[in-house]
């Protein structure tokens, strides 16, 4: 069976990406830089497995307050077999998607009503 969408909110993408919270699930741009003018580099399965195998590499999983720290730096959330792994063509990237509803709220609110009471 394909993977070919998942309806989750931001704390859930994050979990199902491998990402830590303050870290995009879609892009490899942390919470930091979410407002430069950049264009960062997709997060896609391949750089996740890839920042996972470093993590491994880096430290071994017995010793914990190295591991997290490994996964820290390179903006992972300490999953190391994720549940897409085996799936074949799956891509965190292709199957989460935005939260909608919540994007169009803060969009209008940012954007539209923001300008309004800055008119009135």
């Amino acid at each position: 069976t394909p993977l070919a969408a998942y309806i989750a909110d931001t704390p859930e993408q994050s979990l199902l990406a491998c990402t830590n919270p303050k870290s995009s699930p879609f892009m490899t741009v942390i919470s930091e830089d979410f407002g430069d003018p950049f264009l960062h580099d997709l997060h896609t399965q391949s750089h996740t497995l890839a920042a996972i195998c470093k993590v491994l590499v880096k430290s071994l999983a017995q010793d914990y307050k190295a591991f997290l720290k490994a996964c820290k730096t390179l903006h992972l959330n300490g999953v190391i077999e994720p549940c897409w792994l085996d799936w074949p063509l799956s891509c965190p990237l292709q199957f989460l998607h935005v939260e909608t509803l919540h994007h169009c709220h803060h969009f209008s609110w940012d954007h539209d009503v923001m300008w309004c009471i800055e008119v009135v």
